[in-house]
């Protein structure tokens, strides 16, 4: 008929694991070089996702616990900015996201895209605050983490769940339609929602956005007793508990697998509906935090991220005690932690150890994370050291389908669609170049890359205006390319050690100090620390207070 026809954008796949660490993964483990068909690998579907797009080495998780994590993956914006602080959304939580925030499947569901999400949500139960109210046409998951509510086999303690009442829901839309869920066969239902989903829409023509968002490897509520994990019955350890006789119970390694085994049942529903549709899927892997590292063989590894330096300098006396459990030390046991009202006991780490979920040490930050787009110029196994967040995740996958943020819809993160086409040699390139500054000028790619900083805020203080153990919700440490500054020290969550204030911060080479071991000489960085105050100034006065959460 002679008229152009504006090209369909890409489909656009998330997926976002819980807690799944960097060494978790084997193609980002450390120790050796994993390949697709290494057996010893736990991960061999995201392997094979590694080789056929680009491995990002520098992703940055810009919050310390869940809800944060997930809001600033939805929002592009600091949680400070959406009141997804200090904590995460309990299950009584009255609220959600703020109803004003602007998510990325609302701006795609604008573009025409089909939008759903299969698994967790953990941005408010109540209505008004559902997925479905948030940009979502379908939502198949359960509200909050998997230790947010009692199993069938499996009953929280009273300091969770003190009536033995509080059964986790898994809901499809706004309707509750199991409680609890039924473990041992959620992973193939997760399975089933996400292939008919993309099955239907890839059949239409229509641009669609899937976020899988794994329920795995969260662990289970306190208290542990056999199992901490689950997994469903073609994973799981066997034995009697669950329904009709069936298990959930698992180790961490056969959590890691099934999350693995989910992966790749969305990975073939994209084959299934044909090469054209899986090619123009824009597919991004990461994790919203690391290691619950005091839950021990409940979670992952810290892999090179030791967190060496809090370890020698916080008192060995201190213990960190896996979730609800207090330190209860005994002659003999120092690390011995009870549940409160019970004898349940196990045994706790050094708070000095305690640098995973909760902390802004690098193994509650640094993710392992993907990305694949096989017709959109995404390169085909290679790696990127560019810094990147979640919070650019937003501004990017807009770009890339060729949509602008609508003015006065300000964000944090910023458009690396370079980085993802393996075009930048900085992480800063996708900013606009200044008048008469040469793109090609590597002085002036290196004065624009310091420009870019991530601000890592978190609670835990021992005084401030929030309720203890809050105390108050500040920036305790940034990144400005491989350097990473320390304004304030201290283990996960409300351990007993008390934050420490650095005047000069502590600086670390992450790149080539990824343990945070060997603190630079802060003489010999006087222009970066001037540098880092100014740009946390002007972030923090940036900041518009939403009331906590």
């Amino acid at each position: 008929d002679g008229k152009q026809h504006k090209k369909r954008p890409p489909n656009v796949v998330i997926l976002f694991a819980d807690n799944l660490a960097y060494d978790d993964v084997g193609t980002f483990q450390t120790n050796n070089n994993k390949s697709s068909n290494d057996l010893s690998s736990r991960t061999p579907r995201t392997d094979t996702l590694a080789t056929q797009g680009l491995k990002l080495l520098h992703w940055n998780s810009p919050a310390v616990l869940c809800s944060a994590s997930r809001a600033a993956l939805l929002t592009g914006k600091y949680p400070i900015r959406t009141g997804v602080y200090p904590r995460v959304f309990e299950p009584d939580a009255q609220h959600g996201l703020l109803a004003n925030e602007t998510t990325i499947a609302d701006y795609l569901q604008q573009e025409g895209y089909a939008t759903k999400l299969v698994g967790k949500w953990h941005l408010g139960s109540r209505p008004g605050y559902l997925p479905i109210d948030r940009g979502f046409d379908e939502w198949f998951g359960i509200p909050y983490h998997m230790s947010g509510g009692s199993l069938d086999g499996h009953v929280c303690g009273k300091e969770r769940d003190p009536n033995g009442t509080l059964w986790l829901p898994l809901f499809d839309g706004r309707d509750i339609v199991e409680q609890p869920v039924d473990l041992t066969n959620l992973a193939p239902r997760y399975v089933q929602e996400a292939r008919e989903f993309i099955l239907e829409h890839a059949s239409q023509q229509q641009p669609f956005f899937l976020y899988m968002a794994f329920s795995h490897v969260h662990q289970l509520c306190a208290p542990r007793f056999a199992e901490c994990q689950w997994a469903s019955s073609h994973f799981s350890r066997g034995g009697g508990g669950g329904k009709e006789g069936h298990s959930f119970r698992a180790e961490f390694g056969d959590a890691v697998e099934e999350m693995d085994w989910i992966l790749g049942g969305v990975m073939d529903a994209l084959d299934e509906a044909g090469s054209e549709v899986s090619d123009d899927t824009l597919v991004i892997f990461t994790s919203d935090n690391g290691p619950w590292t005091a839950e021990q063989s409940c979670a992952g590894s810290k892999g090179p991220f030791k967190g060496t330096w809090l370890k020698e300098h916080v008192s060995d006396d201190c213990t960190a005690c896996p979730s609800e459990y207090k330190p209860s030390p005994l002659p003999g046991q120092k690390r011995r932690c009870i549940y409160p009202g019970t004898n349940y006991e196990v045994m706790g780490v050094s708070c000095g150890e305690d640098t995973g979920l909760g902390s802004a040490w690098e193994a509650n930050v640094r993710m392992p994370a993907i990305v694949r787009w096989k017709g959109g110029g995404v390169p085909e196994g290679e790696t990127s050291s560019e810094m990147v967040s979640t919070l650019d995740v937003l501004p990017t996958v807009l770009s890339m389908i060729g949509k602008d943020i609508p003015n006065g819809s300000e964000v944090d993160g910023i458009d690396v669609t370079d980085v993802f086409l393996g075009q930048a040699q900085s992480s800063s390139s996708s900013l606009p170049l200044r008048e008469g500054e040469d793109n090609q000028n590597e002085t002036n790619r290196r004065r624009r890359r310091s420009e870019r900083a991530i601000f890592f805020w978190r609670d835990g203080f021992k005084t401030g205006p929030l309720p203890a153990p809050f105390g108050r919700f500040d920036v305790v440490a940034m990144k400005i390319e491989w350097y990473k500054l320390w304004f304030w020290t201290k283990s996960s969550h409300y351990n007993a050690d008390e934050e420490v204030y650095h005047d000069p911060p502590l600086i670390f080479d992450v790149l080539n100090d990824p343990a945070e071991a060997y603190p630079l000489d802060p003489d010999k960085h006087d222009d970066l620390i001037r540098h880092a105050l100014h740009l946390m100034s002007e972030h923090k006065a940036s900041i518009e207070w939403s009331a906590p959460l």
